[in-house]
């Protein structure tokens, strides 16, 4: 037997990767709903950059919903201040709707509140509907 493939006695067999979705829905004509599912890791955080900057071309709202991620790594992070840099220079408002696990890293990574959260669908829309910010904030580490 490999040993990624062996197990402690007594202690379950761990869970095999399941590698982050990403859909997209246009809500009205200029606010766009992303949604990530899955896992996110050093091995595919950079893809949820690479979809959101692919389908963002000429919207004006975006709401990133990651409530329905089972795992984010560090990486994650780093895609969402990707995220936010583009989102800046093309004069997107966004918010990111987080879910435990990036609640978690967002609290550790993002003490000052650098990136824009909401807690929920509703207050995301809120947010991305007010005018949008006008610069970037730096973000402490």
């Amino acid at each position: 037997m490999s040993a990624a493939l062996s197990t402690v006695p007594g202690k379950p067999a761990p869970l095999p990767f399941q590698p982050a979705t990403y859909t997209s829905v246009l809500i009205g004509s200029a606010m766009l709903s992303v949604t990530a599912e899955g896992e996110l890791d050093a091995r595919n955080a950079r893809g949820l950059a690479e979809y959101i900057e692919t389908v963002l071309d000429g919207k004006r709202r975006l709401i990133v919903d990651l409530r329905g991620l089972t795992f984010f790594g560090t990486q994650g992070f780093s895609a969402l201040h990707y995220v936010n840099v583009t989102c800046s220079r093309r004069h997107v408002n966004w918010v990111v709707v987080p879910g435990v696990e990036v609640d978690r890293l967002l609290r550790i990574c993002d003490p000052e509140g650098g990136l824009p959260v909401a807690d929920t669908l509703e207050s995301a829309i809120a947010v991305v509907t007010r005018p949008p910010r006008t610069h970037l904030r730096p973000i402490r580490r």
